[in-house]
C-alpha cells in the first residue's frame, strides 16, 4: 500500500520556506524582546487557566450584584443563613395602637437578618404611626429586635372642616375616630384652635364654678374665644384679657344667677359695658312684663 505521507526530507524542505516567512513577519521590536524572554522563563502554575476563569466569573457575579444593587440582599442572605436572623420581636410600652401594626411598619422582609436591618429607618417609620410619640429600636445579638415605644397621651377633642378629631397638647391630630371615652375632654372648634387647646383648658381651669357647665371653645377669626355652656348661652370674651371678663361673668352668676335665666348669650367684648341677648322666650317674657308693669302703672295713676 502507497503511503500517504509525504518523505521526511520533503517536509524539511517545505517547513523552511514557511517558517522563514513567519518569522519575518513577527519580528519583535528592540523594546519588547527582553520582556519576551524574560516571560518565556516564567514557568505558571498548573490549571492557572482554569482558576483564572473562575476568578474571572466570580468578579463578574459579584460586580453585577452591586451594579444590580443587591449587594445588601446578598449580605442579608448570607447572614440570615449564618445564623444571625431576627427571629424574636419585643414590642413594649403599646396600649392604643396594636402589636401588628408596629410589626407592618418595621417592614422586616425575607431575609431578616439583624446585621442589615435599618434601625433608623424603622424607627422613623413607627414614629409615623399616629398614636406614637417616640420610638426606640435595640439590636439584641444574636436574633432579637427590642422596640420600645411611648405612646401620644389625648388631650382635646378638636372639631373641623366637618370632622372631629383628638388631638394632644401640641395639637397634634391623633386619630379623627373619637370614641365616649374621651368625652371628658375639653372640646375646642375653630382654625387653629387644636394649637390653643392648652390655652381654652388654662381659661377654664380659672372658674372651678363654670367649668363643669362649659361645653364648649370656640376660636374666632384665631384671635378670640366664645364658649358655650351646657344649657347653649354663649360667653363672648374679649381679645384681651380674657381670663378676667371670665371671672368676672362667675362672680356675676354666683350673685345672681345670670346664666341660669332666659338668656341666648353674654358679650363682654368692649371692656366697658357688658351687653345680655335675650332668647326669644326670653323676649316674650320680658316684653309681657313690661306690659303688666305698664298697666300697674296707668291703675296706679288713674286710682290717684
Amino acid at each position: 500500500m502507497q503511503s500517504v505521507r509525504a518523505p521526511s526530507a520533503e517536509i524539511a524542505a517545505l517547513e523552511g520556506p514557511l517558517v522563514a516567512r513567519w518569522a519575518y513577519h513577527l519580528v519583535l521590536p528592540r523594546i519588547l524582546r527582553k520582556p519576551v524572554r524574560m516571560l518565556r522563563r516564567v514557568k505558571l502554575p498548573r490549571y492557572i487557566g482554569i482558576k483564572g476563569m473562575t476568578a474571572l466569573f466570580a468578579l463578574t457575579v459579584v460586580a453585577g450584584t452591586v451594579i444590580g444593587g443587591h449587594s445588601m440582599t446578598v449580605v442579608a442572605a448570607l447572614t440570615s443563613w449564618g445564623g444571625l436572623a431576627i427571629e424574636n420581636v419585643q414590642i413594649t410600652g403599646q396600649t392604643e395602637i396594636s402589636e401588628v401594626d408596629v410589626l407592618n411598619a418595621l417592614a422586616i422582609d425575607d431575609f431578616p437578618s439583624l446585621v442589615t436591618f435599618d434601625v433608623d429607618a424603622a424607627r422613623a417609620r413607627v414614629e409615623s404611626l399616629p398614636w406614637v410619640k417616640q420610638a426606640s429600636i435595640k439590636k439584641l445579638y444574636p436574633d432579637t429586635l427590642q422596640v420600645s415605644v411611648a405612646e401620644r397621651t389625648p388631650f382635646a377633642i378638636w372639631q373641623h372642616d366637618n370632622a372631629v378629631s383628638l388631638v394632644d397638647r401640641d395639637g397634634r391630630v391623633i386619630v379623627d375616630d373619637v370614641g365616649d371615652r374621651y368625652s371628658g375632654l375639653p372640646f375646642v372648634a375653630g382654625d387653629g384652635a387644636a394649637a390653643r387647646a392648652g390655652e381654652f383648658a388654662d381659661l377654664i381651669a380659672g372658674v372651678p364654678s363654670l367649668k363643669s357647665r362649659i361645653h364648649a371653645g370656640m376660636l374666632v377669626s384665631q384671635r378670640r374665644w366664645s364658649l358655650v355652656l351646657d344649657n347653649s348661652i354663649e360667653i363672648m370674651l374679649p381679645e384681651d384679657d380674657p381670663e378676667g371678663a371670665l371671672v368676672a361673668v362667675a362672680a356675676l352668676d354666683e350673685q345672681s344667677g345670670l346664666l341660669s335665666r332666659d338668656i341666648a348669650a353674654v358679650d363682654l367684648r368692649n371692656p366697658d359695658r357688658l351687653v345680655v341677648r335675650l332668647t326669644d322666650s326670653g323676649i316674650s317674657t320680658r316684653n309681657s312684663a313690661l306690659k303688666e308693669r305698664e298697666k300697674l302703672a296707668q291703675k296706679a295713676r288713674a286710682n290717684t
